[in-house]
């Protein structure tokens, strides 16, 4: 990151910084969409509510006191975003209550324990993927290769085979990558945070 989300956010309280603003929205709003949808929620609704709580940050961010030791921003944005989903559900509820219930696909409701896991399980996977990206640039060869197919479940031997490797090659190219990929996750953390 070129900046930490500390300065980042300080920079946010200038409403008018658009640079700011670019740099937040690219990092946070496909997390954001990809909760929503979790939730069950339509594509289109999705991005309604997708633009409508990047609005609602925009707007409350100059007030926000952010105090790494009280709580971390991700635990603000993500309360932003289970209120607002929220309020969705219960207004969607109420509609298809009044409408012939037969035509209409119900939402489904979340507890507050389910939006939470939703949310950090996403969380994991949104920064995993953020990191595994930004770190392929600094594999030459079949370094990220070999890694991913370790993911897909397959073999060391099986993995060597393939791609005309020795054993212990694939073993130091897996080895290398996780690691690499475990620091980057915690710098995105800290950042992201």
């Amino acid at each position: 990151m070129n900046q930490t989300r500390q300065t980042l956010i300080e920079r946010l309280r200038d409403k008018h910084d658009e640079e700011s603003w670019q740099t937040f929205t690219d990092i946070y709003q496909r997390y954001i969409y990809v909760v929503i949808r979790r939730m069950n929620v339509s594509h289109s609704e999705t991005e309604d509510l997708v633009q409508e709580i990047l609005f609602k940050v925009w707007n409350k961010l100059p007030e926000f006191n952010y105090n790494p030791d009280k709580a971390r921003f991700r635990t603000w944005l993500s309360t932003v975003i289970k209120n607002r989903v929220v309020t969705y559900i219960r207004s969607a509820q109420s509609h298809a209550n009044k409408i012939d219930k037969a035509s209409m696909e119900p939402v489904q409701a979340y507890s507050e324990h389910d939006m939470d896991e939703i949310m950090q399980k996403e969380w994991e996977s949104y920064i995993t993927n953020m990191a595994m990206n930004r770190i392929k640039q600094n594999f030459p060869g079949q370094a990220i290769e070999v890694f991913e197919m370790t993911l897909e479940g397959k073999s060391v031997s099986d993995i060597a085979q393939e791609l005309g490797l020795k054993e212990n090659s694939v073993y130091k190219s897996k080895n290398r990558v996780k690691a690499r990929l475990i620091e980057e996750v915690k710098v995105l953390r800290q950042d992201l945070e």
